[in-house]
């Protein structure tokens, strides 16, 4: 599991995202190997999270390093240097030590997240060379028509998108409506394109007490949208 935000990163919902998938992935046979960014590369940290990893979970981390924060000057720096993404620095390291992970591990699946794009680049790399089956999980968008600003960055992130929905056996998004957009970017893949909503962990929000229940019921309507599981 490539993924970026990961605990101790701080700031990021995306976190949440890919925690609970490797809580819960052994319920249903399969056993995680969590490949993330060395902690210098963050903004910012914290250990709130870390004691919900589960506790024997490799978590593997590789070198990277912020453009903005470790290569300005002025907080200035070269337009190159961070494209597709600050951290393309991760590629480097992250394409050996994934081969490591996999060589050692006897690997099965290869699964990225994004955004920071330069994961699905990593993933993109291993798969080629190795020929695993691969899950790019988008979640949102990772280019628009307006988005982002910078057209060099905008044109090589459709390069980079095109070549992962090409490749993955499955590209993910969070909603009906983005999963509808890559669908019809890349018509001949529309197959391969699916929904995996967020979700939320009950056992979070255990032994809390809704404000709405000591005064009044909450709407059923709402109720009901709001208790979607995992």
């Amino acid at each position: 599991m490539i993924a970026f935000h990961f605990p101790p990163q701080n700031g990021s919902s995306g976190i949440q995202r890919t925690l609970r998938f490797v809580q819960h992935l052994p319920e249903f046979g399969w056993q995680p190997i969590v490949f993330s960014a060395d902690s210098r590369a963050y903004e910012r940290v914290s250990d709130d999270l870390m004691a919900e990893i589960p506790q024997g979970t490799v978590v593997s981390r590789a070198f990277v390093l912020d453009t903005a924060r470790h290569f300005s000057i002025a907080r200035r720096y070269f337009a190159a240097m961070a494209r597709p993404d600050r951290w393309i620095s991760w590629k480097f390291a992250g394409i050996r030590e994934g081969m490591r992970l996999i060589e050692k591990y006897k690997l099965d699946v290869i699964w990225s997240t994004s955004p920071i794009a330069t994961a699905h680049v990593i993933a993109t790399e291993l798969h080629r060379r190795t020929g695993l089956p691969w899950i790019a999980d988008f979640r949102d968008p990772m280019v628009q028509v307006e988005y982002p600003a910078d057209p060099v960055t905008r044109r090589l992130l459709y390069k980079i998108e095109a070549k992962v929905v090409d490749n993955a056996v499955l590209s993910l998004f969070t909603t009906p409506g983005t999963a509808y957009t890559c669908r019809q970017r890349y018509s001949d893949r529309a197959g391969h394109v699916q929904v995996l909503e967020n979700g939320y962990d009950e056992e979070s929000f255990s032994g809390l007490v809704s404000s709405a229940s000591q005064t009044e019921p909450l709407n059923p309507e709402l109720e009901r949208r709001c208790a979607r599981p995992w």
